[in-house]
């Protein structure tokens, strides 16, 4: 069998088990995960660098499914690929307590780096794992830090307003190690996208920074959608994004580019007849022969090489080995309690001004420490001195201006902390944070070590002067700001 055949033989495994999966479950989302088949083929066969036999390994490619109703896709690949993840536990999906749940779950499934359900969320925490790498990049040199954050995302990622925010955040930071492809299938639930939307998500994306490729009809050829994929590898100073048009539910005779691909399973002789087109028995259930099975787990172990070389250079690398364990577990170096300021008694010190001495005491001895604001640094005391601003100019900076996009905020915080080596900080006003409380339950439900200094003092001027004077008069007005994990830490 030509490398070719078994090529289209393998992609044809994981169109089944996307087929199979929902139909067992009786629940689930076969569509996407079929049409995209073949890019997850050229992504975890050809593109991406990892190694299934240590799953955290720290310059690992970072993979996020945005579009997690899709998990089918992931599971699949996780499975085919070597993670710990059994035929079994895809007989699983959607069970209780298994492995393989609706959506992808981080710290529950071996090689699931986000959890994504909630749209856009994926694609702004991929916007902080970028940031997270670039960071260590700069401290640490390119020969420990040097990989890539892959994204897929939907015409639902697009629409949510998160994602505009942590688009116009990337393009500004200039997240060169950042691949977005968008699957414009051009359906949604309700029916086809455009009963919904007409805007030019190409023209949308260019205009925030970013290097945009409408591939077009590529969806079932690997080697142009590795080419595609390596173009965006290859813009180092601009996020991408690959638009590629898909066929949902392909190949399907009955189900393809419609809406009742998205989300209902397919008929059992709707299945059998979709195998057979694709050479696949159709009374055969989880279909993954011996040679497909031998062939994609050697592309799992294509990174084996990749990490033992890598862990030879962290052996060998003459930096400061502290303070890099010290970023990679989030724990601070030795004397940082000894390094916070005290007041007497009685003192009157505003406590932002206090939290904000705190951060500054601290930010040598623990030094994951990374964060800033959303146009709000002084104001919630998140301010972090002499360490430079982290920008496109000066990656190895420590405070970051979020801008006015607390939900961008909130998500990318999780997205720096789950790519490991960053202790975010984000600061806002209490009111203001209502605005990022999705990207907050995330937080929590996912454990991200992330920290908020939200002051609950209203604004008295300068922008968004809402608050009433009653409000004012109440104990809010005093102003106590508030250090908040992300997690039950």
């Amino acid at each position: 069998m030509s490398d070719a055949e078994l090529t289209q033989r393998s992609i044809a495994a994981v169109r089944g088990l996307a087929m199979d999966m929902p139909r067992r479950a009786n629940s689930g989302h076969q569509g996407t995960a079929m049409a995209l088949a073949p890019l997850a083929y050229a992504l975890w066969g050809r593109v991406m660098r990892y190694d299934p036999s240590d799953p955290s390994w720290p310059d690992r490619d970072r993979f996020v499914l945005s579009c997690g109703h899709a998990s089918v896709l992931l599971y699949s690949m996780l499975h085919l690929t070597g993670y710990d993840v059994s035929l079994d536990d895809l007989r699983d999906f959607r069970q209780w307590d298994s492995l393989t749940p609706g959506h992808p779950e981080v710290h529950h499934t071996p090689g699931v780096e986000v959890t994504t359900g909630p749209l856009a969320q994926g694609l702004a925490n991929a916007v902080g794992m970028a940031m997270a790498e670039e960071s260590l990049r700069a401290r640490f040199g390119a020969e420990l830090f040097d990989h890539h954050t892959f994204v897929i995302a939907s015409d639902g990622d697009l629409m949510e307003g998160l994602s505009h925010e942590a688009a116009s955040l990337a393009g500004h930071q200039q997240l060169g190690h950042l691949v977005v492809i968008y699957d414009d299938n051009h359906i949604t639930i309700d029916g086809v996208s455009e009963l919904t939307v007409t805007d030019d998500a190409a023209a949308r994306f260019a205009a925030y920074g970013w290097h945009v490729e409408n591939v077009g009809e590529i969806a079932d050829d690997v080697d142009a959608l590795e080419a595609a994929v390596r173009r965006g590898m290859a813009e180092t100073t601009r996020p991408s994004l690959i638009v590629l048009r898909s066929h949902i539910g392909s190949p399907s005779p009955k189900f393809t580019d419609t809406p009742a691909a998205h989300g209902s399973p397919f008929d059992p002789d709707e299945i059998a007849v979709t195998k057979e087109i694709m050479g696949i028995p159709g009374d055969a259930d989880f279909w993954v022969p011996d040679d497909v099975a031998d062939h994609m787990a050697s592309l799992g172990r294509r990174g084996q090489q990749a990490r033992s070389q890598w862990n030879d250079r962290r052996a060998a690398w003459t930096g400061d080995h502290a303070t890099l364990q010290a970023c990679l577990d989030g724990t601070p170096l030795p004397g940082w309690e000894e390094a916070l300021p005290t007041w007497d008694v009685g003192a009157k010190v505003a406590t932002r001004v206090a939290s904000n001495d705190c951060l500054n005491a601290v930010i040598d001895a623990v030094p994951s420490i990374i964060g800033g604001g959303a146009d709000l640094t002084g104001n919630t005391g998140v301010g972090i001195d002499g360490h430079g601003l982290f920008d496109a100019n000066d990656r190895a900076g420590r405070l970051v201006h979020f801008g006015v996009r607390e939900h961008a905020m909130g998500a990318v915080m999780n997205g720096m902390a789950l790519h490991g080596g960053a202790l975010p900080v984000g600061g806002t006003f209490l009111v203001f944070s209502d605005y990022m409380r999705p990207a907050v339950r995330m937080a929590a439900l996912t454990g991200a070590h992330v920290v908020y200094f939200v002051e609950p003092r209203l604004s008295r001027g300068g922008r968004r002067r809402t608050d009433p004077p009653a409000h004012r008069a109440g104990g809010i007005a005093a102003g106590h700001p508030r250090v908040v994990p992300g997690s039950a830490r």
